[in-house]
């Protein structure tokens, strides 16, 4: 009890006004939630691969998507079409999310609609923008970053309980029709019977994000698991070797490709990762695959990689958009977008 009044003294003393207005700019976040994790509990945030990404990174792959949806699929209004389903797997707190609805109120400004435009961008974030997230940390978080911004873009959530599309859930299971174990809180039931939903019933038009890196994922249930396995075999190419097929954002891939080609028949992926998949041994038949299904594929290679330290047009070192070795904790083997 004592320390719960220490903690209540000390969020008295927060100048709420100057705090919640840096946190709507999302300058918050990456100095709470990461630094937060890796002092709690460093071994959780490697395993789950918990990176936060730069806004600019996360605004720069928004527009890349808009820009696709608008001139490879020929959706005038890009993200703002209310048919454009979107979903990030991996949310974290919320970035991406947020970054999409004000594309998409930026997007409905420009076509002068006034006050008609906040009611749209809250329809899409309860009815059409989605975020998945194991963590219950960053889930919280998310809802309140998605929260924020659309206060921001005048479209608030009504205070009966109206929730944004931010759910609990493993984004690599749940997408066929299976028996569900019952839980034991009903509200987690729900979370997850509307999560199921997502999965199974919406259109999702576009998958982006910043999927979760561990060189070796450990223990999944075999769904997960076998996720991978659609880049173990090979036709034209030679056989995967080596073990990089269990990386956690592998899975990831294959989930955004099997959703988007395989079933909604056409969309957009757009992931940043590491690199290695795009020169490895092991991947041979992740590529194979991604040229049979997709039409278009555009890759922005941003070096980073400590280890094969690529340059910049003048010659100099081109670090990380993440980190540079000795200094900050964050991703070091380089990123391809």
């Amino acid at each position: 009890m004592e320390v719960l009044d220490w903690t209540a003294d000390a969020l008295e003393r927060v100048d709420r006004t100057a705090f919640f207005s840096r946190f709507n700019t999302g300058e918050a976040v990456p100095y709470f939630y990461e630094p937060f994790l890796e002092a709690f509990d460093p071994s959780l945030r490697k395993d789950l691969g918990v990176w936060y990404t730069p806004t600019e990174v996360v605004q720069a792959m928004v527009a890349r998507v808009d820009n696709a949806l608008k001139q490879d699929l020929g959706i005038s209004e890009g993200l703002a079409a209310e048919n454009v389903v979107v979903l990030d797997p991996c949310c974290g707190t919320g970035a991406y999310l947020a970054a999409v609805l004000r594309r998409i109120a930026a997007n409905l400004d420009g076509q002068g609609l006034g006050a008609l435009a906040g009611a749209r961008v809250k329809a899409a974030a309860t009815e059409r923008v989605f975020g998945f997230e194991i963590m219950p940390a960053p889930f919280v978080v998310a809802h309140l970053q998605v929260g924020l911004t659309l206060q921001e873009l005048d479209a608030p959530l009504a205070d009966d309980g109206e929730q944004a599309g931010v759910f609990l859930t493993n984004a690599l299971t749940g997408w066929e029709p299976h028996t569900n174990k019952p839980l034991p809180f009903p509200e987690l039931e729900k979370e997850r019977d509307r999560a199921k939903r997502v999965k199974q019933d919406k259109p999702v038009l576009v998958i982006l994000g910043n999927p979760p890196y561990n060189g070796f994922a450990g223990l999944a249930v075999d769904e997960e698991r076998a996720l991978s396995n659609a880049y173990r075999s090979t036709r034209r190419v030679r056989r995967p070797e080596g073990q990089g097929l269990n990386d956690l954002y592998v899975r990831f891939f294959r989930m955004a490709e099997r959703r988007i080609a395989e079933k909604t028949g056409q969309g957009v992926v757009c992931f940043i990762s590491n690199y290695s998949w795009l020169d490895g041994l092991s991947f041979t038949g992740m590529r194979e695959r991604f040229l049979e299904a997709f039409d278009a594929i555009r890759i922005d290679c941003l070096n980073g990689d400590v280890r094969k330290g690529g340059k910049t047009p003048d010659g100099e070192p081109d670090g990380s958009v993440f980190t540079v070795k000795g200094e900050s904790v964050g991703i070091q083997v380089g990123t391809a977008i």
